[in-house]
């Protein structure tokens, strides 16, 4: 019942925020902070390889943050949140998460590959300079969409590299 009413109020609360979200200028700088989110701690280590590996990101540079399901038994880590970092009207309850939000990241790319309410609030209330991610999550929280059926990073990475490069970001 709780949760019910949790998710109906954040769901309202990112309804909301959506639609006040207006049109922003973004920087003329190059990127240089970048920020992740995953749905997936399996593709933590070769998201971060790609990454280093064909943009000219240096790896300390790149701060991850993956949403897992809430279960006792995980230990509370800075680089994952759960539902329960969340509360009603989308209020971040973690210090972790403020954080992240906060930060001012030049690019956030968000590799999650089903529409997830949790971390599509997270990208809207990120304060990163350009998003990035794929067109069928939502695509309007992102400044670059990409339209990829079958959710693949690397096609992420190569069109989010052509465009960045054609806005001489990279």
């Amino acid at each position: 019942m709780i949760n019910t009413l949790k998710s109906k109020s954040i769901q309202k609360e990112y309804d909301k925020l959506i639609a006040k979200q207006g049109k922003k200028s973004h920087k003329s700088s190059q990127v240089k902070k970048v920020a992740v989110l995953l749905d997936n701690e399996a593709l933590v280590n070769v998201v971060l390889a790609n990454l280093a590996n064909n943009f000219p990101f240096k790896k300390e540079d790149i701060a991850v943050l993956v949403f897992r399901e809430y279960s006792k038994k995980d230990e509370p880590s800075s680089q994952f949140f759960t539902e329960k970092d969340l509360g009603f009207k989308a209020s971040l309850k973690s210090d972790n998460l403020k954080d992240f939000v906060k930060n001012d990241y030049d690019l956030l790319i968000n590799y999650t590959k089903t529409s997830n309410l949790l971390t599509n609030v997270i990208t809207l209330l990120s304060q990163a300079d350009l998003k990035a991610g794929f067109a069928e999550i939502d695509d309007r929280l992102y400044d670059i969409v990409v339209s990829d059926e079958g959710f693949n990073e690397a096609v992420l990475n190569q069109e989010l590299k052509k465009y960045l490069t054609i806005l001489n970001k990279i």
